[in-house]
C-alpha cells in the first residue's frame, strides 16, 4: 500500500527503505568501478567479463528474491507465476540480459562518469519508445525536461573533449553506441513490464491471490537471466569464461570484489521493491536520483577524478531535470489525492 504521509511509522520506514538503497548501491558503485576498470596487478589485465558478473548477481538476487517471497508470506507461488507470464518474464529478463552487457562493454571506451551519467537518463528512452513504438502522448513537461536532460549530457562529453579527460578512458562513438542502445533496451523494459502489470491488474479481477509484487519480479526476473548468461557463458562465449578464471587464479582479490559486488545489487533491489510498495514510483525516484548523484561524487572523490567546470554544468543540468521532473509529479500526485 502506498503512503501518502511521512510521519510517526511512516517515517521510520521511509527512512529505512532509503538508507538500505544508499547503503547498498553506494558500496556496489563503488565495488563496481575498480572491479571492472582497474588493472589487477598480477594479470596485468582488466577483469572484463560483463557475462559473468551478470551471472553471479543474477544468481545471488534469485536466491534472495526466493528468501523475500517467502518472507512476505505471498499466495502467488513461484511455480504459478512463471507459469502464467512465462513469455513476458523471458521478454523482460532477455532484454535486461542484453542491456546490462553492452552498458559493462561501454566501460572500455568512456570512463565511469560518463557511464554513471547516461544511466541516470533512463527516462529519455522510456518517453522515445512511449512515443515511437506505443504511440502514446508526450506532455509538453516531460519533452521539456527530456531536452534539458540532453543538454546535460552533451555539455558533460564536450566539457571532457578539450584537454580535461577523465581518468579512466576517453570517450569515443562506440562507446557512446553501446549506451545509447543499452538505454533503448532499458526504455522497453519498462514500458514491456508496465504492459504486464496492467495485464495482472486485469486477472486479479478473475483469479484471487494473484497480484505480482516486488518480490516476484526480482525472483523470475534474475531467475531468467540466469538462464540466459549460462547459455550464452557456456555455448557462445565459453572462452569468457576461461579468460576469467585465469584472472581469478592469478588475483583472487577479484573474487571479493565480485562476492561483494553481488551481494550489495540484490540487498539494494529488495530496498528498492520495498520502498516502491510503500511509497510509490515518485518517492523511489527521487532517491534513486540522489543516490546516482552522490555516486558520482564519490568517484570523484575516491578515485580522484578529474571534472571541469563545464562538465560540473552538466551534471548540475541533468540531475536538476531529472529531480525538477520528479517534484513536479509528487504535486500533481498531492493535488488529485486532496
Amino acid at each position: 500500500m502506498k503512503q501518502d504521509s511521512f510521519t510517526g511509522k511512516n517515517s521510520i520506514k521511509l527512512l529505512f527503505g532509503a538508507t538500505g538503497i544508499y547503503a547498498s548501491f553506494l558500496t556496489w558503485a563503488l565495488v563496481q568501478e575498480p572491479l571492472t576498470t582497474r588493472v589487477w596487478p598480477n594479470s596485468g589485465s582488466k577483469f572484463q567479463a560483463p557475462g559473468l558478473i551478470a551471472l553471479v548477481q543474477a544468481a545471488v538476487a534469485t536466491l534472495v528474491g526466493m528468501a523475500y517471497m517467502r518472507w512476505k508470506r505471498s499466495g502467488y507461488g513461484a511455480a504459478r507465476l512463471l507459469k502464467d507470464y512465462r513469455r513476458e518474464l523471458a521478454l523482460i529478463s532477455l532484454m535486461q540480459t542484453t542491456s546490462a552487457p553492452l552498458a559493462a562493454f561501454s566501460l572500455q571506451y568512456v570512463d565511469y562518469l560518463t557511464y554513471m551519467l547516461a544511466k541516470s537518463c533512463k527516462m529519455l528512452p522510456v518517453l522515445l519508445v512511449h512515443l515511437l513504438i506505443y504511440r502514446t502522448r508526450i506532455p509538453r513537461g516531460k519533452k521539456l525536461v527530456a531536452l534539458v536532460v540532453t543538454l546535460g549530457v552533451t555539455t558533460f562529453t564536450l566539457g571532457g573533449s578539450h584537454g580535461n579527460k577523465l581518468s579512466g578512458g576517453s570517450s569515443s562513438m562506440a562507446g557512446f553506441g553501446l549506451l545509447i542502445l543499452s538505454l533503448f533496451l532499458d526504455g522497453m523494459t519498462n514500458a514491456t513490464q508496465d504492459e504486464m502489470l496492467r495485464k495482472n491488474r486485469e486477472y486479479q479481477k478473475v483469479a484471487k491471490n494473484t497480484a505480482i509484487t516486488g518480490a516476484h519480479l526480482m525472483f523470475a526476473l534474475n531467475f531468467f537471466m540466469v538462464l540466459y548468461n549460462s547459455i550464452y557463458l557456456l555455448v557462445l562465449d565459453n572462452a569468457q569464461l576461461r579468460e576469467a578464471k585465469i584472472l581469478l587464479t592469478a588475483d583472487p582479490e577479484i573474487l571479493r570484489y565480485l562476492v561483494t559486488y553481488a551481494i550489495c545489487g540484490a540487498i539494494g533491489q529488495c530496498f528498492i521493491f520495498f520502498t516502491l510498495e510503500e511509497y510509490g514510483s515518485l518517492v523511489l525516484v527521487m532517491i534513486t536520483v540522489t543516490r546516482k548523484m552522490i555516486s558520482m561524487l564519490l568517484s570523484i572523490a575516491v578515485f580522484g577524478k578529474r571534472v571541469s567546470a563545464v562538465q560540473w554544468l552538466g551534471i548540475i543540468t541533468v540531475f536538476g531535470g531529472i529531480s525538477w521532473e520528479a517534484l513536479s509529479k509528487r504535486k500533481k500526485s498531492q493535488k488529485k489525492s486532496q
